[in-house]
């Protein structure tokens, strides 16, 4: 083959390298040489690479086996010391139980003579704490008592004695029976009441009990003292003084309206059978008023233990001068030799406790003051008060009011008589029986001469008479006797 270039025929010994197709026929086989070994390095290269490859993953694997056996490790050696201490904790609570099983082994064989020992303690300290209290509640009650009879000998409260009869004055003034009030004059009413009043809101201050019926004694804007019925008690705000005007109407919170209550007056400005005429509902609400201050004092006798009479007797229970001076002084002058107020036998160094169970043991002695609103000790709101007040069974106050008025009534003075002159007597007699007005009177003498009655005269002439006689004169200020028919 000739070269292209020089077109020299080829030779391979002189003239190897004379052009390019010889150069290039010349490198061939290295060329393929070098890219065979190219090829075989790339391949080796690759191989190498896969190699480290898998090393590194091998040695990441490796490295999280290792953390993986460390954490392992760590959570066994944890596990291990807790386990340790709990075997530690266990044998320790072994340790206790065992001790205290010994201990109660010991104690067990001694346990009811110990059990007996402190139950005669605390029966001990129990019955000397109750004997301090019971003597702490006698000694209150003594100066309770003390109290009201000071305050009640102080204000004047006194019982006068004039042959069988008995009469009771208070602050000077008669203490007036209830039936006879028509003749009364009002001044010296208003002022008993006031009186009773006054020393029984104190006696009550005293003793630590609320009356059933709400006292109200003057004060500011407030003259003169008056009382609420039994449902309006301690149950109003400010009440103005009672008037003639109705009373106003009470705001109520859940937008009702509702009458204030009215407090019944324990005054009058004049002589009851006036009242009665002129003023009907005023006469029976002072009635009522008079009738719930009989109750007040019956309640706090009944309360106190003091004995009035019969609780069932309306007699007994409107005797407000009788009941008040006993309530006050009377029982007490009465007890003055009596034994305590609460026995004797309850003292640290006495019985058990069980003893209180036998009424010859404990029987205490009711007294005035023992039983209060005030004091823990014999508490009237608690279960052995309620049970007391339930059992006074007291004439109700509406009840005595009714007998009041019955009462009154019939003991009013003949309101249609009138008053005569002397020189009306002549012409007011009849056939010996006095008639009122003229002569034509003829049906007032028959509705009114079945009886022997009297009639006070005002006459001018002088001298009198009181055998009946009408034809004696007649003086003007004696009293004239009407025969019978």
């Amino acid at each position: 083959m000739d070269c292209s270039i020089c077109h020299r025929p080829h030779e391979t010994k002189k003239l190897p390298f004379l052009c390019a197709v010889d150069a290039r026929n010349r490198l061939y086989e290295g060329r393929l040489e070098i890219a065979q070994a190219l090829i075989q390095c790339e391949e080796a290269e690759r191989q190498a690479g896969q190699v480290e490859d898998a090393h590194a993953v091998s040695m990441c694997e490796e490295q999280a086996a290792r953390d993986r056996t460390s954490q392992i490790i760590a959570q066994a050696d944890r596990l291990r010391s807790e386990i340790e201490s709990a075997r530690k904790d266990i044998d320790a609570k072994k340790e206790a139980i065992a001790r205290k099983r010994s201990d109660l082994a010991s104690v067990s064989s001694g346990s009811s003579v110990r059990r007996s020992r402190q139950l005669d303690e605390m029966e001990r300290s129990s019955q000397r704490i109750k004997f301090m209290w019971n003597r702490s509640a006698e000694a209150m009650a003594a100066t309770r008592a003390f109290l009201c009879e000071e305050a009640a000998r102080l204000y004047g409260l006194r019982q006068v004695k004039k042959g069988n009869a008995k009469r009771y004055e208070i602050g000077g003034v008669e203490i007036f029976d209830l039936h006879a009030m028509n003749s009364v004059p009002p001044e010296g009413l208003s002022t008993s009441l006031a009186h009773i009043a006054h020393i029984l809101v104190l006696a009550s201050s005293y003793l630590g009990i609320r009356l059933p019926a709400e006292i109200t004694l003057p004060h500011r804007d407030y003259p003169r003292p008056t009382l609420f019925s039994l449902v309006s008690s301690y149950r109003h705000g400010d009440i103005p003084f009672p008037s003639d005007d109705p009373p106003p109407k009470l705001s109520v919170g859940d937008g009702r309206t509702g009458h204030v209550p009215r407090p019944r007056p324990l005054f009058i400005d004049k002589p009851l059978a006036t009242l009665a005429k002129e003023d009907p509902p005023a006469y029976g609400l002072f009635l009522e008023a008079v009738a719930h201050l009989a109750y007040d004092i019956a309640w706090a006798c009944c309360s106190q233990g003091v004995s009035f009479g019969d609780k069932d007797s309306y007699e007994d229970i409107s005797n407000m001068g009788q009941n008040l001076w006993r309530l006050l002084i009377g029982d007490q002058v009465h007890r003055r030799s009596v034994e305590p107020t609460f026995p004797a036998s309850l003292n640290p160094s006495g019985s058990s406790p069980r003893d209180e169970e036998n009424p010859e043991i404990v029987k205490p002695k009711t007294m005035i003051g023992r039983w209060s609103h005030a004091t823990v000790h014999s508490f009237l709101g608690g279960p052995e008060g309620m049970a007391l007040t339930r059992n006074f069974k007291i004439i109700p106050p509406l009840k005595l009011v009714d007998q009041l008025k019955k009462r009154l009534s019939s003991e009013a003075p003949m309101l249609e008589w009138e008053k005569i002159e002397g020189h009306e007597i002549e012409d007011g007699f009849e056939d010996g029986v006095l008639i009122r007005g003229h002569r034509s009177d003829r049906s007032r003498i028959e509705a009114g001469a079945e009886s022997i009655m009297t009639v006070r005269t005002v006459g001018t002439s002088a001298g009198g008479s009181d055998d009946g006689n009408p034809t004696r004169a007649v003086g003007n200020n004696g009293w004239t006797r009407v025969k019978n028919r």
